[in-house]
């Protein structure tokens, strides 16, 4: 296991990038929950050299379904913005691995999110409660901002 965070705007790049085989992208969009990426040659292209522990199978299993963008929103802000139901978002956070990051990632489809990599995978590799704490509070303090005028 390394002590360093991998830098996730370059994985995202990589695999973003023409060189990164389709087949490979098709192997971890199609895989039903984070375990499912484990056998896949593709998590092994995006972790060269490292023994992937589930840290790397979250972030391989969410990285299809969320663009990049430099200084984006919240992944919280964007859900407010994008009116999705609250009970979406708690049913993200009240539930267990790996259900959790099914669930997210069924977020990540519904919105065609775009989001910071730098920070939205350094939550994901955490993913502790704090962090799903985090993505309810981004969410109703997005919705229930005065400057929205939402009530």
């Amino acid at each position: 296991m390394t002590a360093e965070l991998p830098d996730f705007v370059a994985l995202k790049m990589r695999y973003d990038d023409e060189s990164f085989p389709t087949g490979a992208r098709a192997e971890l969009r199609r895989a039903a929950e984070p375990d499912d990426v484990a056998l896949t040659p593709a998590l092994y292209r995006l972790f060269p050299g490292e023994r992937p522990n589930d840290r790397h199978l979250r972030v391989a299993f969410l990285l299809p379904y969320a663009k990049h963008a430099a200084n984006a929103k919240s992944l919280g802000a964007q859900l407010a913005e994008a009116k999705v139901a609250e009970a979406r978002v708690l049913q993200v956070a009240r539930a267990h691995e790996p259900l959790d990051v099914v669930q997210l990632r069924r977020l990540l489809m519904q919105v065609d999110a775009a989001v910071d990599w730098s920070e939205f995978g350094r939550m994901v590799w955490r993913w502790k409660e704090t962090d799903k704490r985090k993505l309810v509070e981004d969410f109703y303090i997005t919705r229930f901002s005065p400057v929205t005028g939402a009530k």
